[in-house]
């Protein structure tokens, strides 16, 4: 709890820097993140090579249900940032192309991602440790480096935790409230106090933390195919910003077409909760693609 709660402090102090004032440290930490990590990945490689041939390589496995369930708690973390894309994009320069865009993103993810998930699933199959710090001590044989590497990640933890979990809720608090950023900033990190991070992470909140994404995702999947439909079929690639921010115009009030969707699909899809992001994409888009052709009341949500 203590440690929580000097990390949290940390975090709402970096926070309401916003996105300047963490570049610094995430350029530097990332670097050196990926480097320790590729370090890592040939001592475990060198240390337990015999082993991870026996335990994961030659296996009967199959491509069913458990792996699917497992790649959805994944995407289903991640489709919050998918969601929330335009909170970081408004942070770039203008005339940012698509392929600079797509290196960037894939660059500052695909990389420490797979490092992270191979190094923790060799560990743990060989040794069957499944706690990430454990993971790291057995994998490193150097104390220094060892330190300074889970050091790095701590910063990057909360430097990441700022743009994924705080910079959105910050964005409505301003515009519902009115509030500045600072003060938005601050609001959120002392919220996070009452989630209790603290009895989260221990062994016996697994279950009940995997659920709560199953949950969620049967509503964020929905929403995600909504939204990829009316950008690439319904409109185009096309926007008309200024009718967007028109309180007046065609896009105001509510779009029942994308609640009945979203509220249809999530009911499918938690009924399949192990894999409820998945299985809300196709419903959702079908739904909302239908109504936004052939319900008169979303004709003009089609402008």
């Amino acid at each position: 709890m203590f440690y929580f709660i000097a990390f949290q402090l940390l975090q709402i102090a970096l926070s309401v820097f916003g996105f300047q004032g963490i570049k610094w440290l995430e350029n530097i930490g990332s670097g050196f993140i990926l480097a320790s990590l590729v370090y890592m990945f040939f001592s475990v490689l060198d240390k337990y090579g015999d082993v991870i041939g026996e335990q994961l390589i030659d296996i009967d496995g199959t491509w069913g249900l458990p792996f699917w369930g497992a790649t959805m708690l994944f995407l289903g973390i991640y489709s919050t940032m998918i969601l929330n894309a335009s909170d970081y994009s408004r942070e770039l320069k203008h005339g940012s192309g698509p392929g600079l865009l797509t290196t960037l993103y894939a660059m500052s993810i695909l990389p420490c991602t797979l490092f992270m998930g191979l190094i923790g699933l060799m560990v743990s199959g060989a040794t069957g440790v499944a706690d990430p710090i454990d993971v790291f001590a057995n994998a490193v044989d150097n104390p220094p480096l060892l330190i300074t590497t889970l050091l790095f990640i701590a910063f990057a933890q909360v430097t990441t935790n700022v743009l994924n979990n705080v910079v959105p809720p910050t964005y409505v608090l301003m515009d519902v409230f009115k509030l500045k950023f600072r003060s938005a900033t601050v609001i959120v990190g002392l919220l996070a106090f009452a989630t209790f991070p603290w009895e989260l992470v221990k062994d016996d909140s697994a279950a009940g933390l995997q659920l709560f994404v199953q949950t969620y995702s049967a509503f964020l999947g929905p929403i995600f195919a909504i939204m990829a439909v009316d950008y690439y079929l319904i409109r185009r690639r096309t926007l008309d910003l200024d009718k967007l921010y028109d309180a007046h115009g065609p896009y105001r009030g509510i779009n029942y077409a994308a609640c009945i969707a979203t509220l249809i699909d999530a009911l499918v899809a938690l009924n399949v909760s192990a894999v409820s992001w998945y299985a809300s994409l196709l419903p959702a888009g079908l739904a909302y693609y239908l109504l936004m052709r052939h319900w008169p009341a979303c004709r003009r949500f089609n402008q």
